[in-house]
Protein backbone atom coordinates (compact mmCIF):
# COMPACT_ATOMS: atom_id res chain seq x y z
CA UNK A 1 0.00 0.00 0.00
CA UNK A 2 1.16 3.54 -0.72
CA UNK A 3 2.81 5.67 1.95
CA UNK A 4 0.36 8.82 3.15
CA UNK A 5 3.99 10.83 2.04
CA UNK A 6 3.73 8.79 -1.53
CA UNK A 7 -0.27 9.57 -2.01
CA UNK A 8 0.15 13.68 -1.19
CA UNK A 9 3.14 13.56 -3.82
CA UNK A 10 1.18 12.27 -6.53
CA UNK A 11 -1.69 14.65 -5.55
CA UNK A 12 0.89 17.66 -5.81
CA UNK A 13 2.40 16.04 -8.73
CA UNK A 14 -1.39 15.99 -10.68
CA UNK A 15 -2.16 20.20 -9.25
CA UNK A 16 1.45 20.93 -10.78
CA UNK A 17 0.80 18.96 -14.10
CA UNK A 18 -2.75 20.41 -14.72
CA UNK A 19 -1.17 24.26 -13.81
CA UNK A 20 1.86 23.64 -16.51
CA UNK A 21 -0.78 22.59 -19.28
CA UNK A 22 -2.52 25.75 -18.80
CA UNK A 23 0.49 27.48 -18.23
CA UNK A 24 2.40 26.92 -21.49
CA UNK A 25 -0.74 26.77 -23.48
CA UNK A 26 -1.36 30.43 -22.39
CA UNK A 27 2.12 31.71 -23.04
CA UNK A 28 1.69 29.64 -26.39
CA UNK A 29 -1.77 32.15 -27.23
CA UNK A 30 0.48 34.96 -26.35
CA UNK A 31 3.24 34.27 -28.23
CA UNK A 32 0.93 33.54 -31.16
CA UNK A 33 -0.77 37.06 -30.40
CA UNK A 34 2.09 38.98 -30.70
CA UNK A 35 3.15 37.05 -34.02
CA UNK A 36 0.13 37.90 -35.40
CA UNK A 37 -0.03 41.21 -34.21
CA UNK A 38 4.04 42.21 -35.57
CA UNK A 39 2.73 40.57 -39.12
CA UNK A 40 -0.06 42.28 -39.13
CA UNK A 41 1.65 46.22 -38.23
CA UNK A 42 4.64 44.67 -40.98
CA UNK A 43 1.39 44.86 -43.76
CA UNK A 44 0.41 47.90 -42.76
CA UNK A 45 3.96 49.33 -43.17
CA UNK A 46 4.08 47.49 -46.50
CA UNK A 47 1.07 48.80 -47.84
CA UNK A 48 2.27 52.19 -47.27
CA UNK A 49 5.30 51.15 -48.87
CA UNK A 50 3.23 50.51 -51.39
CA UNK A 51 1.49 53.87 -51.32
CA UNK A 52 4.98 55.62 -51.70
CA UNK A 53 5.76 53.59 -54.67
CA UNK A 54 2.55 55.11 -56.25
CA UNK A 55 3.98 58.16 -55.23
CA UNK A 56 0.30 58.46 -52.90
CA UNK A 57 2.76 59.51 -49.31
CA UNK A 58 4.72 62.60 -49.10
CA UNK A 59 8.30 62.25 -48.41
CA UNK A 60 8.33 62.14 -44.80
CA UNK A 61 5.58 59.32 -45.11
CA UNK A 62 7.74 57.30 -47.79
CA UNK A 63 10.57 57.26 -45.21
CA UNK A 64 8.51 56.07 -42.16
CA UNK A 65 7.20 53.74 -43.82
CA UNK A 66 10.76 52.10 -44.93
CA UNK A 67 11.89 52.63 -41.78
CA UNK A 68 8.54 50.67 -40.02
CA UNK A 69 9.39 48.01 -42.37
CA UNK A 70 12.77 47.35 -41.41
CA UNK A 71 12.09 47.68 -37.72
CA UNK A 72 8.94 45.44 -37.96
CA UNK A 73 11.22 42.31 -40.02
CA UNK A 74 14.35 43.35 -37.35
CA UNK A 75 12.02 42.54 -34.38
CA UNK A 76 10.07 39.76 -36.04
CA UNK A 77 13.08 37.90 -36.84
CA UNK A 78 14.90 38.43 -33.16
CA UNK A 79 11.49 37.73 -31.29
CA UNK A 80 10.58 34.84 -33.46
CA UNK A 81 6.81 34.65 -31.73
CA UNK A 82 6.11 32.03 -34.41
CA UNK A 83 8.51 29.34 -33.33
CA UNK A 84 8.11 29.78 -30.12
CA UNK A 85 4.50 30.06 -29.78
CA UNK A 86 5.03 25.75 -31.51
CA UNK A 87 7.29 25.27 -28.99
CA UNK A 88 5.47 26.58 -25.95
CA UNK A 89 2.24 24.60 -27.56
CA UNK A 90 4.33 21.26 -27.84
CA UNK A 91 5.14 21.30 -24.14
CA UNK A 92 1.87 22.14 -23.46
CA UNK A 93 0.55 18.82 -25.46
CA UNK A 94 3.55 17.28 -23.55
CA UNK A 95 2.35 18.78 -20.16
CA UNK A 96 -1.27 17.35 -20.69
CA UNK A 97 0.08 13.99 -21.61
CA UNK A 98 2.37 13.83 -18.65
CA UNK A 99 -1.08 15.00 -16.48
CA UNK A 100 -2.75 11.90 -17.97
CA UNK A 101 -0.17 9.94 -16.86
CA UNK A 102 -0.54 11.38 -13.26
CA UNK A 103 -3.74 10.68 -13.34
CA UNK A 104 -3.09 6.97 -13.87
CA UNK A 105 -0.57 6.63 -11.18
CA UNK A 106 -3.22 8.47 -9.09
CA UNK A 107 -5.55 5.69 -9.52
CA UNK A 108 -2.69 2.99 -8.45
CA UNK A 109 -1.92 4.94 -5.70
CA UNK A 110 -5.51 4.34 -4.47
CA UNK A 111 -5.21 0.45 -5.04
CA UNK A 112 -4.45 -1.03 -1.95
CA UNK A 113 -1.95 -3.93 -3.55
CA UNK A 114 0.08 -0.39 -4.26
CA UNK A 115 3.70 -0.96 -3.99
CA UNK A 116 5.09 2.67 -2.70
CA UNK A 117 8.71 1.65 -4.06
CA UNK A 118 7.29 0.76 -7.51
CA UNK A 119 4.87 4.05 -7.60
CA UNK A 120 8.24 6.27 -6.39
CA UNK A 121 10.10 4.74 -9.10
CA UNK A 122 7.54 5.96 -11.71
CA UNK A 123 7.13 9.22 -10.16
CA UNK A 124 10.90 9.98 -10.41
CA UNK A 125 10.59 9.16 -14.36
CA UNK A 126 7.24 11.71 -14.70
CA UNK A 127 9.27 13.75 -13.18
CA UNK A 128 12.30 13.56 -15.45
CA UNK A 129 9.98 13.63 -18.52
CA UNK A 130 8.53 17.39 -16.86
CA UNK A 131 11.64 18.92 -16.23
CA UNK A 132 12.72 17.56 -19.95
CA UNK A 133 9.79 19.19 -21.46
CA UNK A 134 9.68 22.74 -19.69
CA UNK A 135 13.23 22.86 -19.83
CA UNK A 136 12.61 23.63 -23.48
CA UNK A 137 11.29 26.97 -22.55
CA UNK A 138 14.83 28.16 -21.29
CA UNK A 139 16.58 27.42 -23.95
CA UNK A 140 13.96 28.90 -25.92
CA UNK A 141 14.73 32.19 -23.81
CA UNK A 142 11.02 32.50 -22.85
CA UNK A 143 11.05 34.39 -19.64
CA UNK A 144 8.47 32.96 -17.08
CA UNK A 145 5.52 34.85 -16.03
CA UNK A 146 5.11 34.59 -12.30
CA UNK A 147 1.63 36.25 -12.58
CA UNK A 148 -0.01 33.99 -15.32
CA UNK A 149 1.87 30.70 -13.98
CA UNK A 150 -0.55 31.81 -10.82
CA UNK A 151 -3.50 32.95 -12.17
CA UNK A 152 -3.27 29.08 -14.25
CA UNK A 153 -1.94 27.64 -11.12
CA UNK A 154 -5.62 28.50 -9.68
CA UNK A 155 -7.33 27.32 -12.44
CA UNK A 156 -6.19 24.30 -12.67
CA UNK A 157 -6.27 24.02 -8.85
CA UNK A 158 -10.25 24.57 -9.35
CA UNK A 159 -10.68 22.06 -12.21
CA UNK A 160 -8.97 18.89 -10.66
CA UNK A 161 -10.55 19.26 -7.27
CA UNK A 162 -14.02 19.62 -8.97
CA UNK A 163 -13.14 16.45 -10.90
CA UNK A 164 -11.62 14.24 -7.62
CA UNK A 165 -14.25 16.48 -5.63
CA UNK A 166 -12.08 17.20 -3.09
Amino acid sequence: MATDGTRNDVWQAILDAARLVRYYEALADRHRRRHQAVRFMLLIAAAAGVATVLDLLPDLGQALAGGLVAVLVAWDFVADYAKKAALLHTISLECSALESDWRELWHEVNDWKADDAAIRDAMRALNRRTLEATGRAGTADIREDERLNQKCAESAYKVVADRYAV
